[in-house]
């Protein structure tokens, strides 16, 4: 929850920066596209125990929608929503909602590249008790994207969380991290 005031600032001073531009005198063959992506979703547990720390490593999918609203000819703010669900443990899944909003700008040769603050809601883990974890994680994302077509691209993002999953107390915890990599379909 720290980081909750930096995320804010941020994303408010992009927004200003992107909105003091003159009406008068810019001009943008631009226009807000819909898009829908899927696909591999890598998650990274960090276990801390009383005296021991470990990594756990599980795959999944995810998939979801999303809006690109430009504010210029380079760059552009992308709302999303995605679900994705992956292994937890031997009989449960991790079942997660994700809320990025990513500035994006246009680099060189149908690249471009993207960051931003991302908020994940807990749906469920199996039949574990959802009392025991955080609903609400907050973290940032941020990479890079290479359109292949006019409509599709490919896309890879790391997912950094502020927040943790678990916390119980001094020496229980478990952090995630997220690495997706999918393909992109803008209408």
């Amino acid at each position: 929850m720290k980081y909750l005031p930096i995320i804010i600032i941020t994303t408010f001073i992009s927004g200003t920066l992107f909105a003091q531009t003159d009406n008068s005198t810019f001009v943008s063959n631009t226009q807000t596209t819909f898009g829908i992506k899927t696909g591999y979703n890598a998650i990274q547990f960090k276990i801390e125990n009383e005296n021991t720390e470990s990594v756990q490593k599980e795959a999944g999918i995810y998939f979801g929608a999303f809006i690109n609203i430009p504010t210029s000819d380079i760059f552009s703010i992308q709302p999303e929503i995605l679900y994705s669900s992956s292994r937890y443990t031997f009989k449960d899944n991790i079942n997660l909602i994700h809320v990025p909003i990513s500035i994006q700008f246009k680099l060189a040769n149908n690249f471009t590249g993207f960051f931003g603050p991302e908020i994940q809601f807990l749906l469920d883990i199996g039949n574990l008790d959802l009392n025991n974890f955080n609903n609400l994680m907050l973290g940032f994302n941020f990479g890079a994207s290479y359109k292949i077509s006019s409509n599709f691209s490919i896309e890879a993002k790391p997912y950094f969380s502020f927040s943790k999953l678990l916390d119980n107390g001094p020496g229980i915890s478990r952090k995630l991290n997220i690495l997706q990599i999918g393909l992109a379909y803008q209408f």
